[in-house]
């Protein structure tokens, strides 16, 4: 009952935090809700935020739900997504497939469906093509990230341009070998058990899925640039993974930065900063 009880609770915050969202930003910008856009997985939608003042055509940043690496529908991120609408951007909500019953490439399939999806609408819709970027938090961290360095930017049209990606991870076999993140991850069993129900074999760390699922195994110099965001005090996703992260990106002479707070925790909400606001100015940089 105590678990119901929360999950309740939970759910009236969210709830109370998105009419908040709605109430605030009202005639900043409209929604088109549950816009089909996979033909490999027709039951998937996406909701496009749209602002209501453009003079020429604006980026678009795909928003990605975490949760694990499970399905999502992506609507406890719709504060998340009127923020960054409010900023004269268009938004791209999205649906995902996940575990128990579809692994990393179906997922990725989904996040490159989308941004097909988002420049075959583009015209009509007053976003520029050439101008699309991805974010997300913990496993939405991740497949930001996998959506940029996966095919680069002309990957069939599903590439991007520009992501940011909050306490993700970007290295399975880093985060339960080395000896450093092992120690900040007191649920790290059960950790391997939910990436590998995504990855799909048991843990090894010379499995060939564990090694080619994460985006560090992929960074190359054609990448498109990154910001990580990420707080010390995260028992869930070390920090490190951000460090490494962008540390190979750099090796490889891409673009990259970082944010690295003493406190935030796993949602990486620091004393005295404003990671939203280091991702807007990210993005109107390189978008």
């Amino acid at each position: 009952m105590e678990d119901v009880s929360i999950r309740r609770l939970i759910r009236s915050i969210f709830i109370a935090l998105f009419l908040y969202a709605q109430a605030v930003f009202a005639g900043e910008f409209t929604i088109v809700e549950a816009l089909k856009f996979s033909a490999q997985a027709p039951k998937l939608t996406l909701d496009l935020y749209l602002p209501s003042a453009r003079e020429k055509p604006v980026p678009c940043v795909i928003v990605i739900q975490g949760g694990g690496f499970s399905s999502q529908n992506g609507q406890r991120f719709r504060g998340f997504a009127a923020r960054v609408a409010k900023e004269e951007m268009a938004v791209a909500l999205i649906s995902y497939r996940g575990r128990p019953g579809h692994r990393h490439r179906d997922t990725l399939e989904d996040l490159r469906a989308s941004v097909r999806y988002v420049r075959s609408v583009a015209e009509e819709r007053g976003i520029d093509p050439r101008r699309i970027g991805a974010t997300g938090r913990s496993a939405g961290g991740t497949l930001a990230a996998l959506l940029a360095v996966n095919g680069g930017p002309t990957e069939k049209g599903g590439g991007i341009q520009a992501a940011v990606c909050f306490a993700g991870v970007f290295d399975f076999v880093g985060r339960f070998t080395d000896q450093e993140q092992l120690a900040l991850q007191p649920r790290r069993e059960i950790k391997i058990k939910s990436n590998g129900e995504w990855i799909g074999p048991p843990f090894s760390s010379t499995n060939k899925e564990w090694l080619e699922a994460p985006p560090i195994t992929h960074v190359d110099s054609k990448d498109p640039p990154i910001l990580f965001l990420h707080s010390k005090d995260d028992n869930t996703v070390p920090w490190q993974q951000s460090r490494d992260m962008h540390r190979a990106m750099k090796a490889a002479g891409v673009a990259s930065e970082i944010r690295l707070y003493e406190t935030g925790g796993h949602g990486v909400d620091p004393k005295g900063a404003n990671p939203m606001l280091e991702m807007i100015a990210f993005f109107r940089k390189r978008l």
